[in-house]
């Protein structure tokens, strides 16, 4: 049986980048269904949270919970409580929670972070409280955070699974990410059209490397047609397009339980209905 084709990364709202047009977007890119959180940049991001399981069924679209700031409304304050529902979300992502934006590179990475205040943010119980939670579910986490704190977190929690967006991105840019986490066999990475060629496929493995968009971002089309291009066998190009990410979605604890065959799926599964705003609305190119 043919494996589903999963955009890892879409984001939706109620009020910009509705479901209705993600999904259409995903149609016309030929993907089957997606991993869905609330959109970081929506205006009413506490009512987006629970967006995604709304719209959410078994087969897919898979939802996401989202636990951090928004550059728009104010970076995020308080303590954060892990929710009686999280159970019923398949993966947690983790944006901009510590750090006041995403981290491009350049003079925005370690020089503005000292370690008094890396290990106050990384001791905040309520970081811990999520990460754990995600643990014992067995929920893979995707994670954007400054490069110090990137690493920090990962290296604080070595038995859980990471993802980091845009192939790093937004962690601190590319090359210096796959320098510090090319060979940590916990940390997968999305596409998102990012650097992508065959060279990083070798560098990190085809097992760890998960098509994904971003929607609105980017668009689903060029970001499948971006690993289309690989030149790469036919079953590496299927497990970056959903096999990698349905391992993630169906494990249950620990790194070492990742590996083995592709569960059996279908991507036929009904869609579910429709419930909020068809209203789209502007997006940011980098993200």
């Amino acid at each position: 049986m043919a494996l589903p084709i999963i955009d890892a990364r879409v984001h939706v709202s109620r009020t910009s980048s509705s479901w209705a047009k993600a999904r259409e977007a995903l149609r016309r890119a030929g993907a089957d269904t997606a991993l869905l959180s609330a959109h970081p940049e929506s205006p009413r991001l506490s009512d987006d949270l629970r967006l995604p399981l709304d719209v959410a069924g078994d087969d897919g679209p898979y939802p996401v919970y989202y636990l951090g700031g928004n550059p728009f409304n104010g970076h995020l304050r308080g303590q954060a409580k892990v929710p009686p529902n999280f159970d019923r979300y398949r993966a947690l992502q983790i944006r901009c929670f510590l750090s006041p934006s995403p981290d491009f590179g350049g003079a925005v990475t370690s020089a503005n972070w000292d370690p008094e205040a890396l290990d106050a943010l990384l001791g905040r119980e309520d970081l811990a409280a999520f990460i754990t939670r995600a643990g014992e579910l067995g929920m893979p986490i995707w994670l954007v955070e400054h490069f110090p704190l990137t690493l920090s977190i990962i290296d604080r929690y070595p038995e859980q699974i990471f993802v980091i967006p845009k192939m790093g991105q937004m962690n601190g840019g590319t090359t210096q990410v796959l320098k510090a986490l090319g060979d940590a066999e916990n940390v997968y990475f999305d596409t998102s059209f990012g650097e992508l060629h065959e060279s990083i496929i070798k560098r990190v493995g085809y097992e760890r490397v998960l098509l994904a968009s971003g929607y609105p971002f980017n668009e689903p089309r060029e970001c499948l047609d971006q690993v289309s291009a690989l030149n790469l066998p036919d079953e590496q190009i299927e497990a970056i397009m959903g096999g990698n990410v349905l391992r993630l979605l169906q494990r249950k604890a620990g790194p070492a339980e990742v590996r083995g065959e592709y569960p059996d799926t279908t991507p036929d599964a009904p869609q579910p209905i429709i419930t909020e705003s068809d209203t789209d609305g502007g997006s940011h190119p980098d993200a």
